[in-house]
């Protein structure tokens, strides 16, 4: 069996950059960068001593980059803390219709139920909410509308003491934390994430509205500007959190290469990933990975379908894949990918990217 082999995440503009928090509290995270990013949180505690927080590992990053968020609802008093599930009563709250737009109601147990979350893009608190947007799909699928799993009896939701473990009465789940992490679903190149389908490690990009019922929604990585990060929990406590995505060089593209689990011995077949990361459309792109021996050199070209009336536009991605003879390339060595194009404004680029093949699935 042919393992499938994956480049690592490969950009000219990786990692984070430090940045200045508008929320209620920083701290520094950890970082191997020369360049640490800024850690937020913001929160919100109510009269019952519940408290809503959203936690941001940084508060600006490169697109492509990824950003950790997680939402917590935690009990502060060192007591438990009961409180009625009032679903019924507040059917105003946002929680079920955001719920829709960043995962699968239940996947993160019962804490979907009473708690949510939405991306927007633009900076938005409680005094200009009314105008913002719809939410950002962060999900691959729009999900069915969440909605209270309780229709005979006013539940109890218990939080333990100083903690974020709660259970639901009624629900037959045993206690669990109640904090969602939030990440972007994608079966797309990048970033590298380990496997065909990236989730479960970050927020780097949406997927842009249908334009028919029969076209794929297309995928969109965070360009320039700033994001809301708006998180609120079934008694109506809301918190905003915030995060600016920066404009590197241009252009600024993210490589990917993977060889098709469905490869044969001999024959692998190589994609190439290109995004824009750039803040201008992109007319032409060309990409030649070479396979670098001891007695000869092999060049594989790879071409993409992008032209002056149908550019890369600032966070799209283009794909090509090649079957090629023999097994040219091995796992843990480099090998130069040169990437040259057309900027929409006239202006030309060339730079040569070392990629490295890396397993991606267990073989």
């Amino acid at each position: 069996m042919v393992a499938a082999l994956g480049a690592g995440y490969l950009a000219v503009n990786s990692g984070l950059q430090a940045g200045t928090s508008t929320s209620t509290s920083i701290g520094a995270s950890t970082s191997t960068s020369s360049i640490e990013p800024t850690s937020t949180t913001a929160s919100a505690v109510s009269s019952s001593g519940l408290e809503l927080r959203v936690d941001l590992n940084a508060t600006t990053m490169e697109p492509g980059s990824m950003l950790a968020a997680n939402v917590t609802l935690l009990n502060t008093l060192n007591e438990t803390l009961s409180l009625p599930d009032n679903a019924a009563e507040n059917l105003m709250n946002q929680i079920f219709a955001w719920n829709s737009y960043d995962f699968s109601c239940g996947q993160d147990g019962m804490a979907s139920y009473v708690l949510g979350s939405a991306l927007f893009r633009g900076h938005f608190s409680a005094d200009n909410f009314s105008l913002a947007p719809g939410p950002l799909q962060v999900a691959l699928f729009p999900m069915q509308l969440c909605g209270s799993m309780f229709v005979t009896q006013t539940p109890v939701v218990t939080f333990s003491p100083d903690s974020d473990n709660a259970s639901i009465s009624g629900s037959g789940i045993p206690s669990a934390p109640f904090t969602l992490g939030l990440s972007t679903t994608g079966c797309v190149g990048l970033p590298h994430g380990g496997s065909s389908c990236h989730s479960g490690s970050g927020l780097f990009g949406y997927w842009s509205p249908l334009v028919n019922s029969s076209a794929p929604e297309p995928f969109q990585y965070f360009t320039p500007g700033e994001y809301t990060l708006a998180a609120e929990d079934l008694w109506g406590d809301r918190v905003f959190a915030y995060f600016q995505v920066t404009k590197g060089p241009s252009p600024s593209l993210a490589v990917s290469a993977q060889e098709s689990p469905f490869s044969s011995e001999g024959h692998p077949i190589i994609g190439i990933t290109l995004a824009d990361f750039a803040d201008v459309p992109i007319t032409s792109l060309n990409a030649t990975l070479r396979s670098v021996a001891s007695l000869n050199s092999s060049s594989y070209p790879f071409t993409f379908s992008v032209n002056s009336s149908d550019p890369l536009l600032p966070g799209q991605y283009v794909q090509d894949v090649r079957t090629l003879q023999g097994n040219p390339f091995d796992i843990g060595v480099s090998y130069p990918l040169t990437i040259s194009g057309t900027l929409a404004n006239g202006t030309e680029f060339a730079y040569t990217q070392q990629i490295q093949f890396v397993n991606s699935v267990p073989s």
